[in-house]
């Protein structure tokens, strides 16, 4: 097995009832990460000072002013000392044999391997749910099974959750650090930035046991970031940045046309929000023209205004076909 070292990254945030399973399920790892590296983004709940009581010198906590999930993660690689990191959210955990499963894949995988991703399984109210590899389809009959091409080979709808899911990753540091990975100040979203972005210059592979476990039960509504930022703007500019990664990458026209659909789709965000978008608009014919593109940008050239009015018409017609 690979002697390479292995960080753990928790980036926290007013989680002190949840985040020591987190923190446990870490320690209860059959092969032992180098390090744990809690990232403190501005709690008041006291949860710094909980880790320290439960665990001592044993975990490395680093506190900071809130800054968003994008600058935690952004955090805790730069504090990591290990070849590889991987980041566990403080509300969810990893299964026993998730550090030994990775540690075999990468003694294995070719060196233009920069991210290996493990199956997913959501535990609801309900229990233990489905795993994100079966809602793919995605079957691994050869581990690790590297991809090659992974902008083509794996889906990367951020409407879904993908397969290569942050949390059950294993991501070489030099390349997010090489990225500048999560430095944009994102508080939603930024993890599907960040794997496209990596996927644009490095490899990935699979490996097929579930290696965490997602909580999506209804105690973390209140403070859960996909429950309160569903369509933020932060989402928003993750995608169009995304989309930009692969389409100069591949120079492939599909990229460009969703590069184009994601600024509109931003755009008519910022107009319900009563945000200007004319200088936005002109960002869609960055990789090339369409119809779409020109009859959207002499929408925009008229403002937000004429956007705001076309949504309360919108809902009106919406309304009068709902009744009938």
């Amino acid at each position: 097995m690979t002697s390479m070292k292995v960080s753990a990254l928790i980036p926290t945030y007013n989680r002190r009832s949840y985040v020591c399973r987190a923190i446990d399920s870490v320690l209860a790892q059959t092969v032992a990460v180098d390090e744990i590296v809690v990232v403190d983004d501005g709690s008041v709940d006291g949860t710094a000072d909980a880790i320290r009581n439960r665990y001592g010198s044993n975990i490395k906590i680093i506190q900071q002013q809130n800054g968003g999930v994008s600058a935690a993660r952004r955090k805790a690689i730069e504090e990591s000392r290990g070849q590889w990191v991987a980041f566990l959210d403080s509300d969810d955990e990893w299964v026993p044999d998730r550090n030994a499963a990775f540690l075999n894949a990468v003694s294995i995988a070719p060196q233009t391997v920069a991210w290996i991703f493990g199956d997913t399984r959501f535990v609801t109210d309900c229990g233990e749910g489905a795993t994100i590899f079966s809602e793919h389809g995605l079957v691994i009959e050869q581990e690790p099974c590297v991809f090659k091409n992974p902008l083509s080979d794996l889906q990367w709808d951020p409407a879904r959750p993908r397969a290569c899911v942050l949390q059950s990753s294993f991501i070489r540091r030099s390349a997010l650090m090489d990225l500048q990975c999560f430095s944009e100040g994102f508080r939603h979203a930024e993890d599907f930035l960040a794997s496209m972005q990596v996927a644009t210059r490095y490899q990935f592979a699979a490996i097929s046991p579930v290696v965490t476990r997602l909580y999506r039960t209804s105690d973390l509504n209140e403070t859960s970031l996909e429950q309160s930022l569903p369509s933020s703007e932060d989402r928003y500019e993750a995608i169009v940045r995304g989309y930009a990664a692969a389409a100069r990458s591949t120079c492939d026209k599909v990229w460009g046309e969703l590069h184009g659909h994601s600024v509109r789709a931003l755009c008519k965000w910022r107009a319900q929000n009563g945000l200007p978008i004319r200088r936005l608009a002109c960002d869609q014919f960055k990789f090339g023209t369409s119809v779409p593109s020109l009859l959207f940008f002499a929408a925009a050239m008229l403002g937000t205004s004429f956007f705001q009015a076309g949504f309360v018409a919108k809902r009106k017609l919406k309304a009068m076909y709902n009744r009938e």
